[in-house]
């Protein structure tokens, strides 16, 4: 069904394209751009493709809109699927204190001498001139 989703979502972007690039200026009219001539003459009509053209908008654009809700949902559903936020909390509890360890440990320190919070800390001693 993701798939499905995906490749109707891809189809219905270069649909959005092709209608909207169809779509008459202000101007022009779409027959003119296939070298028909001007004038009551036109490929679709006085006032054909408007409406046929706005309404290909207006539900390529809904039905896009739906798919896009929908591939949001099967992302969403797929990153909470194997998510447990008691789990997460002491995996970062444990990367957390590793790096203390490392960063103690570069720095020459037993673990029972530095203190997280700078407040804790012995001031240090002045520079001597």
């Amino acid at each position: 069904m993701y798939l499905f989703t995906v490749a109707l979502h891809v189809i219905l972007c270069l649909v959005l394209v092709l209608i909207i690039l169809l779509q008459p200026g202000k101007g022009g009219d779409v027959g003119a751009a296939f070298g028909g001539g001007g004038g009551s003459n036109t490929l679709f009509g006085p006032r054909g493709p408007a409406n046929l053209l706005s309404r290909a908008t207006t539900g390529a654009f809904a039905m896009f809109m739906v798919t896009s809700v929908v591939l949001a949902l099967y992302s969403n559903k797929r990153l909470l699927a194997n998510a447990n936020i008691d789990d997460e909390l002491e995996r970062l509890e444990t990367e957390r204190a590793k790096e203390l360890e490392d960063a103690l440990r570069d720095l020459a320190l037993p673990p029972g001498m530095a203190s997280e919070d700078p407040a804790e800390q012995p001031p240090e001693d002045p520079p001597t001139p």
